[in-house]
């Protein structure tokens, strides 16, 4: 099953790219169909007869192949037809089903071949638009690549496995600009996606079977391609990317079973969201997910039971060198995470600590010089040397702790603070730049925390009062159980604890 996760999305760019290629007439349709195709990489197409008919062009026996890094591409389609409506636009139809065969060898040497089946029911592609501007817009009932066979070293595996978009619909607009530059948007939206698999591993004894849904998913981009980009070592002047995906509900069903046992479990979420935006410049990706509701039985001896509120992980940073600082900001979030009664259990019978939910919400921005571009291979090549790595580092100055939220069995943290950073000066602090600033944290609930890991035995007894004075250094008391520190960095390069100098 490990080729088929590394070769099947490149199997259906093509098939998707190649269903929606078409322009003004037939025969301009026809051509833009097999440029696109060109431009995934090395491609091949030949075709056994191109037939003209007072209203369009037919192709027939055509073979795709596609040469790849993890091996090759095949697909077979018996029969296109480019009809045009006579009011500037042009139907492609293509048949109900066609093969695609996926062939390739991986690391420890295996040959597997893949045949996989393109099932659509209802699919309907209209070209509208003129040669420098295309639009395509389809629908279909349901459109889905379904695992005929599966060999590997030419032995037979059990698998089935089989992915489907319902209802689906969408536009897909190419235009080419000056200076070669080509532009696509795209959008796709689909009432339910599903998901099945089902295999068997004959060495290990083992089988696993896989169910999927996904509602309400909605996908959209854009993609802009300057000349020659497949020959740049870094991302060229021109060059953009957008992404924008969303869904609904999702489900996923589970089950396996081994020499370890049997496992099964559910993962369920109410949403979820990812962005993304990429040019030579900058790079920014936000992601979310929420309600998460996860399910194990086995091979434990106890269920597992997880709940997240919601979680994700956001990074918006410059990549393009500059003389000048430039901003940048990083999120992480988990918020509301909880864990079953069984899990609980294991390290806490008594029930001692709070089962509150716990978070984690840490928000920063700030600003960085960077000396080299991010996306040029030098700087790659600099990570393991020393001297290069230091002259290609991004210099941070200023650093900003929007926001802080740490709870946990029963104990609050919340945080704030701001940062600037001397770049000249790395022996007040040896091997880091001299910061200057301060950070402010209030604490509720840590003395409790303290006393209930204590009972646990996670703290011994005899260190308790260590602890405490420690924590005394740091902290000063503002309420029951609520503590405040502030940790100044001055110029003079000292650290300040509430007033009292510690460095």
């Amino acid at each position: 099953m490990a080729a088929l996760s590394k070769t099947a999305p490149i199997g259906a760019l093509i098939l998707l790219a190649g269903a929606a290629q078409a322009e003004v007439t037939a025969e301009q349709v026809w051509q833009d169909w097999q440029e696109g195709a060109a431009r995934l990489g090395d491609t091949r197409i030949e075709t056994g007869a191109e037939t003209r008919s007072a209203d369009g062009l037919t192709v027939t026996d055509l073979v795709l192949t596609m040469q790849g890094e993890d091996g090759e591409l095949v697909a077979r389609v018996a029969e296109i037809t480019f009809t045009e409506a006579g009011d500037g636009t042009v139907a492609v139809s293509l048949p109900d089903s066609y093969p695609v065969v996926i062939t390739g060898t991986d690391e420890d040497g295996v040959e597997t071949e893949i045949d996989l089946g393109v099932r659509q029911d209802g699919l309907e592609v209209t070209v509208s638009g003129d040669p420098g501007a295309m639009r395509y817009d389809y629908a279909a009932r349901r459109y889905a690549l379904v695992l005929e066979a599966l060999r590997e070293d030419g032995v037979q595996m059990p698998a089935e496995a089989t992915l489907a978009l319902n209802v689906l619909r969408g536009s897909y607009l190419s235009e080419t600009g000056p200076e070669g530059l080509r532009r696509t948007d795209y959008d796709i939206a689909a009432e339910t996606l599903e998901l099945s698999i089902e295999g068997e591993d004959r060495e290990e004894g083992g089988t696993v079977s896989i169910d999927g849904s996904v509602a309400e998913i909605a996908l959209s981009g854009a993609l802009a391609l300057p000349e020659g980009m497949e020959d740049a070592e870094a991302l060229p002047e021109g060059f953009a990317l957008g992404f924008d995906y969303a869904t609904g509900p999702a489900l996923v069903e589970f089950e396996g079973e081994g020499p370890e046992g049997r496992a099964a479990g559910t993962a369920r979420t109410v949403s979820s969201a990812v962005e993304l935006a990429l040019d030579p410049a900058r790079v920014a990706y936000a992601s979310s997910t929420k309600g998460l509701d996860l399910r194990l039985t086995g091979p434990l001896p106890f269920p597992v039971e997880i709940g997240v509120g919601e979680y994700g992980f956001g990074l918006d940073a410059p990549l393009a060198a500059g003389e000048a600082a430039q901003d940048f900001s990083a999120r992480v979030t988990l918020d509301s995470l909880t864990l079953g009664d069984p899990v609980w259990t294991l390290f806490d019978p008594a029930a001692v600590l709070p089962r509150e939910p716990a978070t984690l919400i840490a928000e920063l921005s700030g600003t960085a010089r960077l000396p080299q571009d991010l996306t040029d291979p030098d700087t790659a090549e600099a990570v393991g040397e020393e001297a290069a790595m230091a002259e290609a580092a991004p210099e941070i100055e200023s650093l900003m702790l929007d926001r802080l939220v740490l709870r946990l069995a029963g104990a609050e943290l919340l945080g704030d603070g701001a940062f600037t950073f001397d770049n000249e000066d790395f022996e007040t602090f040896e091997g880091f730049p001299r910061p200057e600033g301060r950070i402010e944290l209030k604490i509720a609930g840590l003395n409790a925390l303290i006393e209930n890991l204590s009972t646990l035995g996670v703290i011994p007894a005899e260190q308790l009062m260590g602890a405490r004075m420690m924590l005394g250094l740091f902290t000063t008391p503002i309420g029951n159980d609520e503590l405040r520190s502030e940790i100044e960095f001055n110029a003079e390069g000292h650290v300040i604890a509430n007033g009292q100098r510690i460095k």
